[in-house]
């Protein structure tokens, strides 16, 4: 089994991908992200969209409840819509569906920024810790020969829509699943010791921690997720561009920044 998570950024630009998923004839569960067309949104409906930075450089979106409600409309609705029409053209068997329809459960968070060199507490956001996976919807999809397309919003414990990440999200399906493979697909290359240059081929959980003091706060939490995936029994995960020709075939034969125990 493998779980592919498919960035905002390259969501318009996956029919290549979705022609190679229809070939493979594997069990894949796919999770998307969507943090362009939510910036697009929130623009469109006159809002500007903030972030908030922690002490150690993670780059967070502050979603305060217009925010969600712009999320689920973006990211539930628009992007989950759109990947699933391009893999039904491809010939996927594919099946959107949210996190929070009894996937992803999640705990709001107190949010802190950073700021100044002090913490500030943020407290009207909607964002959300993951607490449990419940792999048995996704598994009678997959039994039924569907492939899941999922996106990132949780349900939380008062039954409100949760924003989670959308690469750690995929990391703990990934593990809850059993996964032999996670594929984090982005629109670079993978991880660059010095960007752009020095494309890592290769490495392991032990080096997450030094690869974070050099990472963009994007890679940061794809570092961060393949750690939970290991960590969760994954056998590898790969960092790896989704667009050009062949991604998937590149990304399953060493292309790519692959990370094992």
């Amino acid at each position: 089994m493998l779980v592919l998570k498919i960035g905002g950024s390259m969501a318009e630009r996956s029919g290549r991908l979705a022609e190679e998923i229809a070939a493979l004839g594997e069990k894949i569960v796919i999770v998307h992200g969507g943090g362009p067309q939510v910036s697009a949104l929130e623009k469109a409906t006159g809002r500007e969209s903030r972030y908030v930075f922690s002490k150690d450089g993670f780059k967070t979106r502050h979603t305060d409840s217009g925010t969600m409600e712009n999320f689920v409309m973006a990211v539930g609705g628009g992007v989950n819509s759109l990947l699933v029409r391009q893999f039904r053209k491809a010939g996927v068997n594919a099946v959107g569906i949210s996190g929070a329809s009894g996937i992803v459960f999640a705990k709001r968070k107190i949010l802190v920024s950073f700021e100044n060199g002090r913490e500030k507490i943020i407290r009207d956001d909607f964002s959300g810790k993951i607490q449990e996976i419940d792999s048995a919807p996704l598994l009678a999809l997959l039994q039924a020969g569907f492939v899941p397309v999922v996106s990132p919003i949780a349900l939380g414990e008062e039954f409100e829509a949760l924003n989670v990440d959308g690469d750690r999200a995929a990391a703990a399906m990934a593990g809850r699943l059993k996964a032999e493979k996670l594929l984090l697909f982005t629109d670079v290359e993978g991880f660059f010791s010095d960007f752009p240059n020095g494309l890592v081929r290769s490495a392991r959980k032990s080096d997450i921690a030094e690869f974070q003091k050099k990472a963009s706060a994007g890679m940061k939490r794809k570092l961060v997720a393949a750690g939970e995936a290991l960590e969760g029994g994954v056998q590898e995960v790969v960092i790896c561009s989704g667009l050009g020709e062949n991604p998937m075939k590149k990304a399953l034969e060493g292309g790519g920044t692959h990370i094992t125990k």
